[in-house]
């Protein structure tokens, strides 16, 4: 029988417990509430959202695998969570239709588009990076031949929409472009071709280029004859220019001279986030596959969702307009420190044993705050695929 110290010392500890947060300290997650969740769903952009509960014994196992996924995905899915918990956030979690937690929901295109619910009992970073992943809404026309590009430029020219069309030597179209292209629908036509050795590129009057290097070429509406983008391959970057774009009074050529203008200044806190995903995004691949050797086949083939992307939200390297400052050798020491020694020992760690899907689960009574969540199948583990 418990005595009344007991008791009183059990009570403390649940309070506590269920109001410590259950996200690693340096996770890319955002909590979300009802406001912040009407601000997310207003944008063109997949979001994967978790709701959660901190006392939830499922939750709290799930959140550092949940937090990983975000890791890989970061900045081109955003990744939030919130707390059914709080008082303010039950209606939220109640209109969501929420029923046992944790529950985990791809928007893939805000509020345009009805939300996804993973139903998998696989709840590793892995199985949430491809769920996301490869989910976002293609709206990607891919050009195969160079002879194709043309034909589509004056196709298109008709619809009287701006155009962009993507150079890249990567197999499958980077996350970064579908990203941009699910984001813009119905207001910019974006398209791929892959120019694995530059060819293309050389034929249409460009340089060959470098082995990551992409050129994206833009198309103002009505027009045949592109206009090269000079600004950097970032996510930020290349939103504000095709707003730009959008907008039809500005004129493309001072737009994109502006564009080129914008030096490449690292963030320290972004750069951090890049040294995490290096490692985390061999983890996350690998954990895809059956076993080591499989998955570094298919690196080999080109299967890796988020291209060769060096800094987060980016195609291809850092660009070279760095200035060879004190500071810059301090960033570039710090990534060298964290590059091919750290990507072996990682390599090395991860293949050592793949752990089997988790089971599904059905949730205890006292996690499910109206019925039991129903377990399902977990979703087999394949290589990514060239369409997104």
């Amino acid at each position: 029988m418990w005595n009344t110290q007991a008791i009183a010392l059990t009570l403390v500890l649940t309070s506590t417990f269920a109001s410590a947060a259950i996200f690693p300290k340096d996770t890319v997650v955002k909590m979300l509430d009802p406001k912040g969740f009407r601000k997310v769903m207003k944008a063109n952009e997949t979001t994967m959202v978790a709701f959660v509960a901190p006392w939830c014994g499922h939750c709290q196992r799930m959140a550092p695998e949940y937090s990983k996924a975000a890791l890989g995905l970061y900045p081109l899915i955003p990744t939030y969570a919130v707390d059914c918990d709080a008082d303010a956030n039950k209606r939220l979690c109640h209109d969501q239709g929420v029923q046992g937690f944790p529950t985990i929901k791809l928007y893939p295109r805000g509020k345009q588009l009805n939300p996804l619910t993973y139903d998998s009992g696989d709840r590793s970073s892995s199985s949430f990076f491809y769920w996301a992943s490869r989910r976002v809404p293609n709206h990607i026309k891919k050009i195969g031949q160079l002879d194709d590009i043309q034909r589509w430029v004056e196709e298109s020219a008709e619809r009287g929409l701006p155009r962009a069309l993507l150079l890249t030597k990567e197999k499958i179209i980077p996350l970064l472009w579908t990203v941009l292209g699910n984001k813009f629908a119905g207001k910019i036509e974006l398209a791929s071709h892959r120019d694995r050795k530059g060819k293309s590129s050389v034929a249409m009057g460009y340089e060959a280029g470098e082995q990551k290097s992409s050129k994206v070429l833009i198309y103002a509406p009505g027009s045949t004859t592109p206009v090269r983008y000079e600004g950097i391959n970032k996510l930020d970057s290349l939103s504000k220019f095709f707003e730009s774009v959008i907008d039809g009074t500005a004129d493309l050529k001072a737009v994109n001279e502006e564009a080129a203008s914008e030096e490449f200044v690292p963030d320290e806190a972004e750069l951090e986030i890049e040294r995490k995903q290096e490692a985390q995004r061999i983890a996350l691949a690998h954990g895809g596959f059956a076993n080591f050797i499989d998955f570094e086949d298919a690196l080999k083939k080109g299967h890796n969702p988020h291209g060769s992307q060096g800094y987060p939200g980016m195609m291809g390297d850092m660009p070279k307009k760095m200035k060879e400052t004190e500071s810059d050798s301090k960033v570039a020491e710090s990534m060298v420190e964290t590059g091919d020694a750290k990507e072996q020992a990682t390599f090395a760690a991860s293949s050592a044993e793949v752990p089997a899907p988790t089971a599904a689960h059905t949730p205890e009574p006292s996690e499910v705050p109206t019925e039991e969540t129903k377990a399902s199948e977990p979703e087999p583990a394949s290589a990514p695929k060239d369409e997104l």
